[in-house]
């Protein structure tokens, strides 16, 4: 008698997915953004996961081209004027309430994404690190806060579900409610950040050279729109 086997094993998971926001339906000015964000941040946008939001008629293929040229991965369309050109491509079609993200804009302020209810999960206590986050290393608070009592050096990653509290220098990269919680918040003793995400909505450094560099500061969202601002802690 042959025994069968299971072939698949199917579960369900929370993924991290940028929705990426076609502001200008230009193939070259797409992928001369496309080119700059990963000259800004190349370890965010290397394997980053993208749905493609648009309103606008552009050349798909050659935004796909621009996006998987740097590193990123898209996954879907948005139902709108893509999602003939993407069914002909055998990309997924999904709404425009799927998936988490921010826009790729110019300035963090006009990032309006599509929010999605926080994913459900046990509230945890906070997760404290006491050394410095080094160079590669991606530290993660599930259902929580994260807690760094010391740096987080440049090409460092700290993501929390609930708010980030760095108590000392942050030259890396900082993600707050990275399950969709828009009141999380990411406060920090020196900003040097890369980027700053809360709820999917970014901003990287030269989006915020002349905010609050160099000193305490808090970033929180306002009505969909990332503020960064002086913030003793």
């Amino acid at each position: 008698m042959t025994r069968s086997r299971t072939a698949l094993e199917i579960k369900g998971r929370m993924l991290s997915i940028t929705r990426v926001r076609v502001l200008d339906p230009d193939t070259a000015a797409i992928r001369a953004h496309i080119e700059q964000l990963a000259k800004q941040m190349p370890q965010a946008v290397k394997g980053m996961a993208v749905v493609i939001d648009s309103e606008f008629e552009t050349d798909l293929p050659a935004l796909l081209e621009a996006m998987r040229g740097v590193g990123m991965q898209p996954l879907a369309v948005s139902e709108g004027p893509l999602a003939a050109a993407a069914k002909g491509l055998g990309l997924a079609v999904v709404s425009k309430d799927s998936g988490k993200g921010a826009a790729a804009a110019p300035e963090p302020a006009k990032a309006a994404p599509q929010a999605a209810a926080p994913a459900a999960g046990p509230r945890r206590a906070a997760r404290i690190i006491t050394e410095p986050v080094r160079s590669g290393q991606q530290i993660y608070a599930e259902y929580g806060d994260l807690v760094v009592l010391n740096t987080v050096s440049p090409g460092a990653e700290v993501i929390a579900d609930g708010c980030v509290h760095v108590y000392g220098k942050l030259a890396g990269r900082a993600i707050a409610g990275a399950r969709g919680d828009e009141g999380a918040r990411v406060f920090c003793r020196k900003l040097e950040a890369e980027l700053i995400a809360i709820a999917g909505i970014y901003a990287v450094s030269e989006q915020i050279k002349d905010g609050p560099r160099g000193v305490s500061a808090m970033a929180y969202l306002e009505q969909g729109r990332l503020k960064i601002e002086p913030h003793k802690i």
